[in-house]
């Protein structure tokens, strides 16, 4: 008799078994035909139950699935709800012409002016974005509705939470820095138009709802977003491509409805590639390739060149704190490092030692910055300077920066962060 198959004279019992679990229980009653249940009718119940089994555990899988697909729905429909712009915000930006961008500061169009330091994070920010998309041609030349665009740039400023660092006025740098380029070195000759307005979104949307806290930390805390994205690697860059992508798929943000199906793919391409290579952990696997380009030269006719030059220039326009005046790179070293220090003290928090730089009790600041610009920072302006000669004043810049780091470094003291702000980073729900 087949495993747990119970036969009696007019009662044929099996359970329906999906191992390691029992989903349900088949019974057979009453045969019609004969007597009783032959040694027959018994295998063909446990085939049955087989199928059966099977059938009911892929039907309850999928209705857990579906579940879980209406509680995402709801949730990015809540989240969505709370970043909706209003029809006055979006009347307030197109009603004009756009302004030209020294109207927002005169060193507006300079390599050193620090928009995080410079410039109030407030609305006119998303003007000033639009007017740089115009200056750099990209509103005519792709057809971008101003609607449309206002719409999603307002969208991505309301995606950015506010930690110190990691917040709107970073991204905006960001794109700042990508202007810049493109303005001193005769409109990126070495890009096509549409690597260049990629790279521009990249800039803007590169850490859409950053936590104040990196990938580290989400893996060591098991955060939600390392649930979902430890397997693939760069945690937090993916989420900020999938919020990106959310953002594109809102109702009146798509800024490429106009674009081929051709044109869309290859956009959303270079957007994601752009976005993972702000991992410092790719771009150091990347390095090496870089270097060898920049060795050998740029070949603008070799479609993996473009790529590594677009991976560069993402992690330079990230990097850009580095290349400014002193005053105001010292002033952006202290927003990243309350953000560092309060990571740091989530860790503590959660029995985690933190590293040197996390570590507000440990971290000497000077000696921190030097290994970064000598290790990181350095190199990647370096190998920007030889691609695109006209950065060269960034490059001269960070040196200079580095000359005032190690002088504190000599003194021999103790750097201090000047705490104007409490940091709004919290421990995560998961960890309370």
């Amino acid at each position: 008799m087949p495993r747990n198959i119970l036969s009696s004279l007019k009662r044929l019992t099996s359970p329906l078994d999906f191992s390691p679990t029992v989903v349900g229980v088949a019974q057979l009653c009453n045969k019609i035909n004969g007597k009783f249940f032959t040694k027959y009718d018994e295998e063909l119940a446990n085939t049955f139950s087989v199928y059966c089994g099977i059938s009911i555990y892929h039907s309850k899988l999928y209705n857990a699935v579906v579940a879980s697909h209406s509680r995402s729905s709801l949730a990015t429909e809540l989240m969505l709800y709370h970043m909706k712009v209003q029809p006055e915000e979006l009347e307030k930006i197109t009603q004009s012409s756009l302004p030209p961008t020294t109207s927002f500061h005169p060193d507006f169009c300079k390599m050193t002016f620090s928009p995080n330091i410079q410039l109030k994070a407030n609305d006119e920010t998303v003007v000033a974005v639009m007017s740089m998309m115009n200056e750099m041609d990209l509103i005519n030349k792709f057809q971008l509705h101003p609607d449309t665009l206002g719409r999603f740039v307002f969208m991505v400023k309301k995606g950015y939470r506010d930690p110190p660092y990691h917040n709107w006025m970073h991204a905006f740098a960001v794109a700042h820095f990508l202007y810049t380029l493109y303005c001193c070195s005769n409109k990126l000759p070495c890009l096509d138009d549409l690597e260049v307005l990629a790279v521009f979104v990249s800039c803007l949307c590169h850490d859409i709802d950053h936590r104040g806290t990196n990938n580290a930390f989400q893996v060591c805390s098991k955060s939600p977003l390392a649930a979902l994205y430890t397997s693939e690697g760069s945690v937090m860059e993916r989420h900020h491509l999938a919020q990106t992508l959310c953002i594109l798929n809102s109702p009146g943000c798509n800024i490429f409805e106009n674009f081929s199906d051709s044109d869309y793919k290859t956009i959303v391409g270079m957007i994601q590639n752009n976005i993972l290579d702000t991992d410092i952990a790719t771009h150091l696997k990347k390095s090496k390739f870089i270097k060898e380009m920049a060795s050998c030269g740029y070949d603008r006719s070799n479609p993996e060149h473009h790529k590594l030059l677009c991976s560069l220039i993402m992690t330079s326009c990230d990097l850009t704190s580095s290349c400014k005046t002193w005053d105001c790179s010292r002033a952006i070293s202290d927003l990243i490092y309350l953000e560092f220090f309060s990571q740091g003290d989530l860790e503590k928090a959660l029995g985690i030692t933190p590293i040197e730089m996390m570590d507000r009790d440990r971290a000497n600041i000077p000696e921190q910055q030097l290994r970064f610009l000598d290790g990181i920072a350095g190199p990647v302006f370096q190998l920007l300077s030889q691609l695109i000669p006209e950065s060269a004043e960034a490059y001269h810049s960070l040196l200079e920066n580095r000359e005032h780091w190690a002088a504190l470094k000599a003194t021999g003291k103790r750097f201090s962060i000047d705490i104007t702000t409490e940091l709004s980073v919290r421990l995560p729900t998961h960890v309370e």
